[in-house]
């Protein structure tokens, strides 16, 4: 039960940022090959001052293949991120259609074995309003997403 609310609050992050792994690598890659490409700009404009037109070539064909890199690297981290957030709102809407976890022949052992022990005069307003409970919830949260 924790595991699926861990996974549900990960959905959440996902859908409304984006962020996965491969976003975090993303980044990465795009800065160090944009600080990169700064560097060999630099290398090029002091080349193109102190040896007027020689080295500078080089240079400048270093700074554009970086440069080219990081053209590549932002146009897959901005693929990456609208996938993931795809996926994510596809996966949470699988989940909301999904049947209830008061269905679960678990929760319903137990509810019977505590109906059992304590009697039913007991538990049955603590169960109505533990479910009022949950309903409240759950319009609660399609009230907040149906707003995001």
């Amino acid at each position: 039960m924790l595991k699926g609310w861990t996974r549900d609050i990960t959905l959440a992050i996902q859908a409304r940022s984006g962020a996965t792994p491969a976003l975090f690598v993303w980044i990465g890659v795009v800065a160090i090959a944009s600080l990169t490409a700064f560097a060999f700009l630099c290398v090029a404009a002091y080349d193109a001052l102190a040896l007027q037109w020689d080295g500078i070539v080089a240079g400048l064909i270093m700074a554009g293949i970086f440069v080219l890199i990081a053209v590549i690297g932002a146009v897959a981290f901005a693929l990456a991120r609208q996938r993931a957030k795809a996926r994510a709102i596809l996966e949470r809407a699988a989940r909301a259609g999904a049947p209830s976890w008061l269905l679960d022949p678990k929760i319903l052992g137990a509810a019977v074995q505590a109906g059992r022990a304590l009697g039913w005069q007991r538990i049955v307003p603590v169960a109505v309003l533990g479910f009022m409970a949950a309903q409240w919830a759950r319009e609660r949260r399609a009230r907040g997403g149906e707003q995001s």
